[in-house]
């Protein structure tokens, strides 16, 4: 056992004293220049030529380290020659557009989202799961004008953060408008279904005079009176003995005329409806009288306490009055304000 430690005891140091010997012949390299006559002798051993190549090797192996440790967006904005306060400069400006669209996004969905429900849809969690909260918004918002007022101190954690907020928003928005736009298609099924139609024929929807808008619904300055009054329905401006058509098929059930309407006519309607035509000049109708959706039932005037030609429209359910504008433009559910009492 002895004897064999000792032999390899004895081929270690033979074999470290070759390296040894290897490692200080000595090697030369010369450089020999294109213009020059002189050239020049480098005379190194191969401990030096060891020792240098393992220095390169531990430099090069740093440096991949380095580029690997980087993080993916770091190489993007290197790829996009974007400095730090460049690529934020450019997420906020992202989110300052990206959020007043958001809002507008949210109000077309939970418009779609509450006619489904009320033409019966049931409502699930597809309906409502999604939406980015109120929270969030103030706090991306917040984060955005803290970032704006550091300017070029805005740190590249912050931006980070504002650009993950913001592409996460809008992700959850185009989820929302998909489905949004899907639901638009059951909706349009469920309108084609004989019940919806019928309901939809019955349901004042059509201007009833051409014009334009000269009073929205709602309070308004009244310049007659000089104070504010609430106007249960909407004047429409019109050209003298322009049309005055019936809004739904009904029944004339009222023909009247008073200093402050004039010349003025109630239709009833089936499901409740009534409509109130008012200022006319003459009518092509009378009382109890049957008319169809569309007909001509009457000519605007400027007759009743008002100074320019118009048609005053009104439409009420039961004995409470809607704005109109929710029915002639196509259900919008955000107009169906009713009087504050």
């Amino acid at each position: 056992m002895k004897a064999s430690f000792q032999q390899f005891k004895e081929r270690i140091a033979d074999w470290a004293e070759r390296i040894h010997r290897r490692g200080r012949q000595r090697l030369t390299i010369m450089i020999i220049p294109h213009t020059e006559k002189r050239v020049l002798n480098l005379h190194v051993n191969v401990y030096t030529l060891s020792a240098a190549g393992i220095f390169l090797l531990a430099v090069l192996f740093f440096s991949v380290f380095r580029l690997a440790d980087k993080t993916g967006d770091d190489i993007q904005y290197y790829d996009m020659g974007l400095t730090n306060s460049q690529f934020s400069a450019q997420s906020n400006r992202m989110a300052d557009e990206l959020i007043p669209l958001h809002e507008l996004i949210s109000k077309y969905v939970s418009t779609i989202e509450q006619l489904y429900i009320n033409l019966d849809g049931p409502q699930t969690e597809e309906l409502t799961g999604g939406a980015v909260s109120a929270e969030a918004i103030e706090t991306l918002r917040s984060k955005v004008l803290e970032c704006k007022d550091r300017k070029d101190g805005c740190s590249q954690d912050d931006t980070d953060e504002i650009l993950r907020q913001v592409l996460y928003l809008a992700k959850q928005d185009n989820l929302r408008l998909e489905r949004s736009i899907a639901l638009s298609e059951r909706i349009i099924e469920e309108l084609k279904s004989p019940e919806k139609q019928n309901i939809l024929k019955q349901t004042p929807g059509l201007w009833p005079a051409r014009g334009y808008l000269l009073h929205p619904y709602g309070n308004q300055i009244d310049t007659l009176q000089g104070r504010e009054l609430f106007k249960q329905g909407i004047e429409i401006g019109v050209l003298p003995g322009t049309e005055v058509v019936a809004a739904a098929p009904g029944l004339v059930t009222q023909l009247g005329y008073n200093d402050t309407y004039g010349l003025h006519m109630w239709v009833s309607h089936r499901y409740g409806f009534k409509t109130f035509y008012a200022h006319l000049d003459r009518t092509r109708v009378q009382l109890r009288d049957l008319v169809d959706r569309g007909q001509v039932i009457a000519y605007t005037g400027s007759t009743g306490n008002v100074r320019t030609p118009m048609l005053y429209y009104e439409i009420h359910i039961g004995t409470i009055p809607y704005n109109p504008h929710a029915f002639i433009n196509h259900l919008q559910d955000q107009w169906l304000i009713q009087k504050t009492l």
